[in-house]
């Protein structure tokens, strides 16, 4: 996944993306957007060459609004050129799951288990 945003060049964020787990928000429409809310003014860039369906195995959708996830997030960026970064760690926070990897290492993370089923455990057996 690549991120094209324009951070202002200026001594207080001159930093940020070479920081670990950047503090961020990811929203989700028919774009992929990151906003990072600690940036004064406040900032945001466009994922490219994400793949949604990787993405839902890794992040659930909520329903209804605007946006099928808009979640509080970690990110780790690599620059590659002038306003546009490499993501090597992306993570979002559930709040009855946690933090759920969804790129680690510039590679989509496994997949997280979001419910224990019982049909999908091959060892089950129904009660009839």
């Amino acid at each position: 996944m690549i991120l094209c945003v324009e951070f202002q060049d200026n001594i207080l964020i001159g930093m940020l993306a070479k920081q670990k787990n950047i503090p961020c928000i990811i929203q989700i429409s028919d774009k992929f957007e990151i906003l990072f809310p600690e940036v004064a003014p406040d900032t945001t860039g466009i994922v490219l060459e994400w793949n949604r369906e990787m993405l839902e195995e890794r992040a659930i959708a909520r329903a209804g609004g605007d946006y099928t996830h808009q979640e509080p997030g970690l990110i780790t960026l690599n620059q590659i050129s002038e306003n546009k970064y490499k993501i090597n760690e992306l993570y979002i926070f559930y709040n009855d799951f946690g933090w759920c990897p969804i790129i680690e290492n510039y590679e989509y993370a496994q997949p997280h288990q979001f419910w224990d089923s019982d049909d999908e455990d091959p060892d089950y057996v129904p009660n009839n």
